[in-house]
């Protein structure tokens, strides 16, 4: 099951107007939020974790890291400063 990028930030769009704000989304995970592959990302502060790229909800979504399929959620905020590590 692939997620598209194009129609989730549609239905946000509706749903906030123009109080909808996309930017703390690190465009270069795109892909990898679609297709719901497993990743390596290093964060800015030296950590390293494997998972799945999520996406926080509401009027400004940042994209996550979800490390297991039985995960609800995340504190790991993929912002500017990480890096895929391996795919």
């Amino acid at each position: 099951m692939n997620r598209n990028y194009k129609e989730f930030i549609k239905r946000k769009k509706e749903e906030y107007g123009s109080k909808f704000n996309t930017s703390d989304i690190n465009e270069k995970f795109i892909p990898y939020y679609e297709s719901q592959q497993r990743i390596t990302i290093g964060f800015g502060h030296g950590e390293v974790k494997r998972g799945t790229v999520g996406v926080t909800t509401g009027w400004k979504p940042a994209f996550i890291l979800i490390l297991t399929k039985r995960s609800k959620s995340s504190s790991y905020i993929i912002d500017n400063d990480c890096q895929i590590l391996a795919i």
